[in-house]
């Protein structure tokens, strides 16, 4: 009943997945499961109000089913929605305490917000579930990092990402690892494999562009921020740093020009 819209999404064509799972879910309209395959095809096809409502009437369905509330949580995230998703983490670890992905998340959430106490707790009830999970690692990681210790947390990171060399998380914290010491190159080297699974993302080719630059490599650097600045939604502090980039490579006159586009889109 599910196969296609499973076989659609392995392969990539979100929008055939929301074709199928809409016309699943006219026929089984009280299928919870149609509706949380429906709500991920909306998601990967960009419509987030649409999943957002699908996996709504999933819970709605489903009340007591923990993976939903959690797949509720990520919708919530995306959207910084971030009270609203910690609640629904809530509910998940509630109603399932083995729900492993809420626990990380929640200590992502803890870290981004300093606090480290209640990282370190939800830390400790990971490590129980799943020590030795690449995402274990990159808490650990993350902790060390904000309490100043680096040479802790590249040790950390470093050894889990020898196991686990693509997991994203892993690799992101792992880069900023290397930043805090100072390999530049290396910490370049982790931004661009997640840049590669996510090419549209303006704040990691900004990271990887200051990094271009710390390592003397202004080209580089411009090469990479002169399609964000051509962009109409670009903001001013984009076309900003390319005219700063530009007057480091003693282009006075292309500086100038990044900055006269930033005062005709003001």
């Amino acid at each position: 009943m599910y196969d296609a819209i499973l076989e659609s999404l392995r392969r990539g064509d979100h929008a055939a997945a929301s074709t199928a799972a809409r016309a699943l879910v006219e026929s089984q309209p009280f299928d919870a499961t149609a509706h949380r395959l429906l709500a991920q095809a909306l998601r990967l096809a960009g419509d987030r109000d649409g999943a957002r409502a699908a996996i709504d009437r999933a819970i709605a369905l489903a009340p007591e089913d923990a993976p939903l509330h959690l797949e509720r949580a990520g919708l919530l995230l995306e959207e910084r929605q971030l009270d609203e998703a910690q609640a629904a983490l809530a509910r998940a670890v509630g109603l399932d305490p083995n729900q492993f992905p809420a626990y990380i998340i929640q200590a992502h959430l803890a870290l981004g917000r300093n606090d480290l106490a209640e990282a370190e707790r939800l830390l400790r009830t990971a490590q129980r579930i799943a020590p030795e999970h690449p995402h274990v690692a990159s808490i650990e990681g993350g902790l060390a990092l904000r309490r100043g210790d680096a040479d802790r947390a590249l040790a950390v990171l470093s050894q889990a990402a020898q196991r686990a060399p693509e997991e994203p998380l892993l690799r992101n914290a792992l880069g900023f690892a290397y930043l805090a010491k100072g390999h530049f190159a290396f910490a370049e080297q982790a931004f661009r494999g997640l840049l590669e699974r996510h090419p549209g993302s303006v704040s990691l080719t900004l990271l990887i562009a200051d990094l271009c630059q710390r390592q003397g490599r202004i080209d580089d650097a411009v090469a990479l921020v002169e399609p964000l600045a051509a962009r109409e939604d670009a903001t001013p502090a984009v076309r900003r740093y390319l005219g700063v980039l530009e007057l480091s490579a003693n282009r006075a006159e292309r500086a100038l020009g990044a900055v006269g586009g930033q005062l005709q889109h003001a």
